[in-house]
């Protein structure tokens, strides 16, 4: 007589397998329902989380804005980072300022006529009394690239932006500019409108970048700008620079409400230069933490 033999069950084998199967599942429905779910800025894409700053995160650049590499910069702004405070402070300052160097005094446009950036620097901290640890200075190719790499800024045109044959290029209202558009708007010469009017227009349109086009952007997006600016600009920015401040910089493009401000400095015109007066002059120092 043949016996049988009984097989042996395999129903751990099974049930493993289920388990694991399970398990897969679970995380893919995970990963799905966070892509589709939950709410931007709060998925860590690259690993780095938006930690609270502190003032070592602090920096101060002046920025310069000209036609060509080789020309006197047109517009000049001072702008400070203070990522603890959650504030980008921009401060638009006049070509004709009157600059100190020692006993030396005059405006801002001789002083880069006769010994460039460095001498500005030297300039804009004995009359304003504000050290710039960097500089970027952008002529019109380099600033349409960074413009354009940004996205079109909403501009509010509180004036007609007229044209030398009177025709008018930018209505009163708002504007979405291209980069292109945004050098014209800022180099447009609307000294009719007032001595701070082209200030404002400075103020205004660096405060919009900040809040509304470097609103919530992922660390690799902020770095590619932070890249691409040290490759096509004039500056001493470095990698480093950004990469200490890294957690700060997304910490502000993410948790930060409306971090840009500007301040409009006011003074005196005397010998064909703009004096800054005492009373601005603190105001700056106060809205930079200077001296505090």
């Amino acid at each position: 007589m043949t016996v049988r033999k009984r097989r042996k069950s395999n129903w751990y084998i099974y049930l493993i397998t289920f388990i694991l199967t399970a398990i897969l599942a679970a995380m893919g429905l995970s990963l799905i329902w966070d892509s589709i779910f939950v709410p931007k800025g709060e998925i860590n894409r690259s690993g780095i989380t938006s930690d609270l700053p502190d003032a070592s995160n602090n920096i101060t650049v002046l920025f310069m804005l000209s036609n060509e590499k080789a020309a006197n910069p047109t517009r000049y702004m001072i702008v400070s980072y203070q990522p603890a405070e959650e504030a980008v402070i921009c401060i638009p300052i006049r070509a004709d300022l009157r600059g100190q160097v020692g006993y030396n005094q005059k405006t801002l446009d001789e002083f880069y006529s006769e010994g460039g950036i460095q001498s500005v620097l030297y300039a804009i901290e004995g009359a304003v009394g504000v050290k710039c640890d960097r500089y970027v200075k952008l002529d019109r190719e380099s600033f349409v690239s960074m413009a354009d790499a940004i996205g079109k800024v909403n501009i509010n045109c509180a004036y007609d932006v007229i044209n030398p044959d009177g025709s008018i290029l930018f209505d009163t209202g708002v504007h979405s500019m291209n980069g292109n558009d945004l050098y014209v708007y800022l180099n447009y010469d609307n000294s009719s409108y007032g001595e701070d009017y082209q200030s404002q227009v400075g103020g205004s349109t660096a405060v919009s970048i900040v809040n509304r086009n470097l609103r919530g952007l992922a660390a690799t997006v902020i770095q590619s700008y932070f890249t691409k600016l040290i490759n096509t600009a004039d500056t001493d920015l470095t990698l480093e620079d950004y990469t200490k401040r890294q957690q700060a910089f997304l910490f502000t493009s993410t948790e930060s409400n409306n971090p840009g401000q500007y301040y409009i400095p006011y003074g005196d015109t005397a010998d064909g230069m703009f004096v800054l007066s005492d009373s601005s002059k603190t105001t700056i120092l106060e809205r930079l933490g200077i001296g505090e």
